[in-house]
């Protein structure tokens, strides 16, 4: 079969140029501000994201000593940079620190012990700069934790002038702000205690992944970074299964959940979940446990029913041969006695 082809017209081909020019006209502008906005980004990165949180920091009342932070310019621009101490908050889920520009007055406060230079520099694009932290610890310092934030962030109080401060606030757009958590941690009479919370999985389950959470109260003086596992049990006390929870740091008289999902999609049965979490320099170990069901009830009903109505089936098929041989039972029996009149009468002729 031959495929037309028809020829285009002056008016047509003029119609295609005035789509061609109307696409062009849109799509390169939205081409240059993706460009634009790429070209404005501010990226900045905090190396190291966390420092101390191993305990590394372990300083006595009175000492000072000296650590350096760094801070990355990923962004196509010079900035400049001002980098602050801050105490912090976290939010609600226990996890997220908010910094806080107002003095904290409190057990974990660490900004105060804190001086940061340089507080200001100018970093070239790629560029990643130093910051040295000295930290002078109190005499008079409780033992335990104490916690701040390095803050860095793009400032318009630029060594270059309005303009340079003017540059880089039209292609930051919004000031971002980024910072390493420090741990420090004052030695002496430390409180380590923490228990495990609302361990749960759900009551009951036809087909996984069968999905758990459990929360850590950190009720000691001091952070911890807690090692918690989950062994599965069977109905029978048989294990059949271990999870291994990720590490996560619990700051001081705070809670944090964990969450997780158990990988087995098929399950028969009760099944008994052992939480053993070690924390701790001296490793104390709590342990919380739970119990589930994970069973396809569908699938069981499904094979009940099917059972029955095998059974059923069966039933009939046996009683209706039984019916069916009933008549010719019968038969037989009547010659049987048919067989034994005759005999008889046959003796009977034979003795007279």
């Amino acid at each position: 079969m031959r495929t037309a082809h028809l020829p285009l017209s002056k008016l047509t081909i003029a119609s295609l140029l005035v789509v061609a020019s109307v696409l062009t006209l849109t799509i390169l502008p939205a081409n240059i501000q993706a460009q634009q906005a790429t070209e404005d980004q501010v990226t900045l990165t905090a190396i190291p994201p966390r420092y101390g949180d191993d305990n590394s920091l372990l300083l006595q009342p009175g000492e000072k000593t000296q650590v350096q932070v760094r801070v990355r310019n990923s962004s196509p621009k010079t900035l400049p940079i001002t980098t602050l101490a801050t105490d912090f908050i976290l939010d609600v889920d226990g996890e997220t620190p908010i910094p806080v520009t107002e003095n904290v007055s409190n057990r974990w406060s660490l900004a105060n012990w804190l001086t940061v230079v340089p507080q200001s520099q100018v970093l070239q694009p790629q560029e990643t700069g130093v910051v040295n932290i000295l930290i002078e610890v109190p005499e008079d310092a409780l033992p335990g934790g104490h916690y701040a934030m390095i803050t860095h962030q793009p400032s318009l109080d630029s060594v270059e002038g309005e303009s340079a401060a003017a540059e880089v606030d039209s292609a930051a757009g919004i000031n971002q702000r980024v910072g390493t958590l420090l741990y420090v941690v004052v030695d002496g009479l430390i409180n380590e205690e923490a228990f495990i919370r609302d361990f749960t999985f759900p009551v009951f389950t036809e087909y996984g992944p069968v999905p758990y959470s459990f929360v850590i109260e950190n009720a000691s003086d001091i952070h911890i970074q807690p090692k918690t596992s989950i062994e599965i049990f069977d109905w029978m006390g048989n294990r059949v299964d271990q999870i291994t929870v990720t590490e996560k740091n619990v700051f001081p008289l705070m809670n944090r959940t964990f969450d997780g999902v158990w990988e087995r999609i098929w399950g028969y049965g009760r099944y008994t979940a052992e939480a053993t979490m070690s924390f701790g320099s001296a490793g104390r170990v709590v342990i919380a446990k739970t119990t589930f069901w994970l069973l396809p009830i569908k699938l069981v009903l499904a094979a009940i029913i099917l059972l029955l109505t095998l059974i059923a089936l069966f039933i009939s098929i046996r009683r209706h041969m039984i019916h069916r041989n009933d008549p010719q039972n019968a038969k037989v029996e009547l010659l049987e006695k048919r067989l034994q009149q005759l005999e008889q009468e046959k003796l009977q002729q034979y003795e007279e």
